[in-house]
């Protein structure tokens, strides 16, 4: 839901009409404005009601305030800049934003693209990683029941491919 400014007491000019007893909806408000009399007061463009006021006045400095200070009003100045043009410019215009539009939609893609197949390929680096730390720790459980048995060093390296390393530190845990 858009914000709008409220209303201040200030702002408010009386007309001499009676109240109304009820407001017809708390969103939208009704604004009677001589351009040649706003333009003579010459506000500066703070709020969003004098920033849109100057897109319509058509004074080219507040406009440039009015899109720095409201993205909507730097929008409708871009709409308004592309429907001035002749055809043939627009027609550019447009296939540019077109290009640009599908060329950035075939870099998400790609990207997404990109993310699934490298979270696939981590998965099973994942998995060949598990089933190798897997097969040396069966390596080294077998390799401590062989040297509780009593079983010489060489043997159990060539029986589990541990290093004598490997054996003797597992050997010195076995101890303590």
């Amino acid at each position: 839901m858009q914000n709008f400014d409220k209303a201040t007491q200030e702002t408010y000019i009386d007309m001499g009409y009676e109240e109304e007893e009820e407001i017809a909806t708390p969103y939208m408000e009704m604004y009677f404005i001589e351009l040649p009399k706003f333009i003579k007061k010459n506000p500066e463009a703070k709020t969003k009601l004098e920033q849109w006021l100057w897109l319509l006045a058509g004074e080219e400095e507040k406009i440039e305030m009015a899109k720095k200070e409201n993205e909507e009003v730097k929008k409708a100045v871009e709409v308004l800049d592309m429907m001035s043009m002749d055809p043939k410019e627009r027609e550019r215009c447009e296939s540019i934003a077109m290009y640009e539009f599908f060329r950035q939609d075939a870099e998400r893609i790609k990207f997404e693209k990109g993310l699934k197949q490298g979270r696939e390929e981590g998965r099973q680096e994942g998995k060949e990683e598990g089933k190798q730390e897997g097969k040396i720790e069966k390596q080294k459980e077998i390799a401590k029941k062989m040297l509780k048995i009593g079983v010489d060093i060489e043997i159990i390296e060539k029986a589990t491919e541990l290093t004598k390393e490997e054996i003797e530190k597992l050997n010195n845990q076995s101890k303590k």
